[in-house]
């Protein structure tokens, strides 16, 4: 019986000495698909989106009408329109024929085929729905915004589907993209635990999907609107920052702390007055076309470097449009337009100096003034078509384009100065009145020295094409260089044969 007592007290240790079982796993919590009550923000390229849909529904329906239509072929079609040259790229690609009862779905990320007969899922539902939208429609259906749960943690989704075809042989197709982040709405807030914690008249809201939760799919994220601002919230805010909610000042309020705004509203005064400079500068320069000095600098070639300048003194104050894209585009036509037109000219000023002094006297030719604006307008004309292919297929992202095109740019720009300071070095031994072969040479001069110190910022990360205080001190450098280097030596020449004349006319007086 004592033996029996021991064995019972030793298995009783035994247990209250193992370690206690672990948890059973904690399931995760389950994720229903979430449909907005608004489409989301639509692509750069809407067209090419809406002609895609478009384009493959009707490939279907030529399938479907041959009678060769299949989940192969459609399969086919689908991953043939993934690969669209579209920005965003297509994530997924569905094609449906009901009356085949025949419809897929293909994604891209990571590659993977939908049958709609094998797989009808929750989680499909409104990729098949979108595609069922435009059935009855002649025009391409722009979906409203839905968040879908997948392994990552899930992802904004929006589509634009198109049927195409008639009767038996109609067909639907759908484009879908992946969304980063879709602007705050009602029916978030149950998703989420309630409204936004922002001021919805200072700032802006958006969702965002939150990767590596099983408990959290969706975060509120938050920024200041344009013209507020708060202390330490210069972007988007999100997660703890923003449980304390985001409620911003206006900026006229702020002293210097709203720096974008303050900047673009303070640097503005200082644009237009050099717009207004080249103007009265322009109007003078008319008036006197026909005093010597003016008249032998051809008068008409300097209005074209007045226009320049104005246009590069514009290009500077483009930075107070409030939406990226437009002011990237906008100050990009404006600077470069407005560089070729005021340095060109410079460098032809120099070629012509250059051809009369290598003529000789008894046949010397000397270029007219039509034939220099005929070699500035082609300059002018060559300028626009890169830079219309700079608005058609540059991304102005995240504030401007991609920094191959603004390398390429400068490139051309300096190449530009290179040819005018070689055509300057060329000419040293002519004698030329004002010294104007030198003036010329010092606008080229320091206008080269200030783009390559522009490029060498870009390169090490300061990204100066988005500063509006670069942008005022670059156009100021470049548009002040060429207006005191062309003119002030004739102005001058005007002063001093002014005074001349007068010392003469005071020592005729008895």
């Amino acid at each position: 019986m004592a033996a029996r007592w021991a064995a019972l007290a030793l298995a009783w240790c035994a247990c209250a000495a193992a370690p206690a079982a672990p948890p059973p796993p904690a399931t995760p919590r389950p994720c229903d698909t979430l449909l907005l009550r608004s489409p989301p923000p639509m692509p750069q390229h809407v067209r090419e989106h809406e002609a895609t849909a478009a384009q493959t529904a009707r490939a279907l329906s030529e399938l479907v009408e041959a009678g060769a239509a299949d989940e192969e072929r459609a399969a086919a079609l689908a991953r043939a329109a993934a690969r669209a040259p579209l920005h965003p790229p297509p994530a997924a690609v569905a094609l449906g024929a009901p009356q085949l009862h025949l419809g897929v779905l293909y994604q891209t990320e990571p590659p993977r085929l939908y049958v709609f007969q094998q797989n009808n899922s929750a989680a499909l539902q409104l990729f098949w729905r979108t595609l069922a939208s435009a059935w009855n429609a002649s025009a391409v259906i722009w979906s409203n915004a839905w968040f879908s749960c997948e392994s990552d943690g899930g992802s904004w989704w929006g589509g634009a589907a198109a049927a195409r075809g008639s009767g038996p042989a109609r067909a639907a197709a759908a484009i879908f993209r992946r969304l980063p982040a879709v602007p705050c709405e009602e029916a978030m807030h149950e998703w989420l635990g309630g409204p936004p914690p922002c001021d919805p008249d200072t700032t802006e809201c958006r969702a965002v999907p939150v990767f590596g939760s099983a408990d959290r799919r969706l975060e509120y994220e938050c920024k200041c609107r344009g013209g507020f601002w708060r202390a330490g919230a210069s972007g988007w805010v999100r997660g703890a920052p923003l449980r304390t909610g985001l409620r911003c000042a206006e900026c006229a309020n702020s002293g210097a702390a709203c720096l974008a705004d303050a900047y673009r509203a303070a640097l503005l005064p200082a644009d237009l007055a050099g717009v207004l400079l080249c103007l009265v500068i322009a109007i003078v320069i008319f008036k006197k076309r026909k005093c010597k000095a003016v008249a032998m600098g051809m008068w008409t070639v300097l209005e074209v470097v007045l226009l320049g300048a104005m246009l590069m003194y514009a290009s500077a104050a483009s930075q107070l449009i409030s939406d990226s894209r437009w002011r990237c585009i906008v100050g990009a036509w404006l600077r470069e337009l407005g560089f070729v037109a005021c340095y060109g000219s410079v460098v032809l000023r120099l070629w012509v100096l250059l051809a009369e002094f290598r003529t000789r006297k008894a046949h010397r030719w000397t270029p007219r003034d039509a034939e220099v604006l005929r070699v500035v307008g082609a300059m002018l004309l060559g300028a626009a078509c890169y830079l219309a292919a700079f608005t058609a297929t540059a991304a102005c992202e995240a504030g401007c384009a991609h920094a191959a095109w603004h390398h390429v740019t400068a490139a051309a720009e300096l190449l530009l100065l290179a040819a005018g300071l070689r055509t300057a070095h060329a000419a040293r031994n002519a004698n030329v009145p004002f010294q104007e072969r030198s003036w010329l040479a010092a606008a080229l001069w320091t206008e080269g020295l200030s783009g390559i110190v522009w490029r060498l910022l870009a390169v090490v990360g300061v990204a100066p094409e988005i500063s509006p205080l670069a942008a005022t001190v670059r156009a100021h450098i470049s548009a002040g260089a060429a207006l005191a280097c062309v003119l002030a030596p004739r102005l001058w020449h005007g002063y001093r044969t002014r005074s001349l004349a007068l010392e003469v006319h005071w020592a005729a007086l008895p």
